[in-house]
């Protein structure tokens, strides 16, 4: 009949009106506050047992407890949910908000970052001095985010191997042919030491070790957190570096937050950088305790062998930031790296 269909279009008209007038409703509840707390979706690069991604934890606990009603992180997940060498492009694309994970796996869009790695002071220092705010510049350049925190800092890194460790006539530690399971990280550094750089990811370093793919690796002072203490036979110090692991956010998103949003970040990732600083040593000492406990031998190189192994650590970095980015090098270098 002809009338259903007028009645069938009434019928949507007004139903159009009505959801318009809830969407207008809703929109005018999230700008009036009821809903205006910002959620900030985060991710980490490294699984949840790694104390960077746990100092990454303790960040979203702080924000989100500083920022009730304001600003809030969500923690999406870790390297299960995106592989840690995608989650920069997820970030500049504004797949994700807030990333934190080691900056050395995307060095080759930011080599900038790895000054970090060859840094000797503080965090507080770095911020001090001016280094951190050239490192934020170079975050905004190269990828579009807003660095927040280097939550690396004061974090070192061994060598560990499955192996009985050789010391040449002068005491230095004799890689010459030995395995070593590798990132970009480490490349350069195994290349010097005269060692055979294995390419892998972490989450197959036990299996690399248990069937003899690679004699040892490189890691950071916490090894005892990846479950490979029954397969390892000893620690090369002294340690070298400082870890590269930084929070860092979309910069477009970080930008539309409100003032009081940004200071929260920001006050945050200072007060967590203070806490990590200040639990180090005691971290430090415990891992130590549990290597030993494991049968793990901590080797520590003599003093004239040590001062070169660090040297050689130290140079293979500064060397590349020479090569690839010079004037950047060179002016912060005095900064993050002072007593040379």
């Amino acid at each position: 009949m002809p009338w259903s269909g007028v009645w069938f279009r009434e019928e949507i008209d007004l139903m159009k009106r009505v959801l318009g007038s809830a969407l207008l409703a809703a929109g005018l509840l999230c700008t009036t506050g009821a809903f205006a707390e910002e959620t900030l979706r985060g991710i980490s690069a490294l699984p949840k047992n790694n104390i960077v991604t746990q100092s990454f934890l303790d960040y979203v606990e702080m924000v989100n407890a500083a920022g009730k009603g304001i600003v809030r992180i969500d923690v999406v997940g870790g390297p299960e949910a995106l592989p840690a060498n995608q989650q920069d492009t997820a970030l500049r694309n504004g797949v994700i908000d807030i990333q934190s994970g080691p900056a050395g796996y995307y060095s080759g869009v930011l080599p900038e970052s790895e000054a970090f790695t060859g840094a000797t002071v503080t965090a507080a220092e770095a911020r001090k001095n001016g280094a951190f705010n050239m490192m934020k510049k170079a975050w905004r350049d190269r990828l579009g985010a807003e660095l927040l925190a280097w939550n690396g800092a004061g974090i070192q890194y061994y060598i560990y191997l499955a192996t009985k460790p050789r010391l040449d006539e002068a005491g230095n530690i004799d890689l010459k042919g030995v395995k070593l399971r590798s990132v970009g990280t480490y490349r350069d550094w195994f290349d010097a030491l005269g060692a055979q750089n294995i390419m892998l990811q972490q989450s197959e370093v036990f299996t690399a070790l248990e069937r003899g793919v690679v004699d040892g690796f490189g890691w950071i002072t916490f090894v005892s957190d990846i479950g490979v203490n029954s397969l390892l036979k000893a620690r090369i110090g002294p340690a070298v570096w400082q870890g590269s692991p930084v929070i860092m956010m979309n910069a477009e998103r970080y930008d539309a937050l409100s003032p009081e949003a940004q200071k929260i970040l920001q006050d945050a990732s200072i007060e967590l950088e203070a806490k990590m600083a200040a639990k180090m040593p005691e971290r430090n000492a415990h891992e130590a305790e549990r290597l030993k406990a494991d049968g793990v031998e901590l080797v520590e190189l003599e003093p004239a062998a040590a001062r070169q192994h660090v040297k050689l650590a130290q140079s293979v970095v500064w060397d590349k930031l020479n090569e690839v980015v010079p004037a950047f090098a060179a002016e912060i270098r005095p900064l993050l790296y002072p007593e040379n």
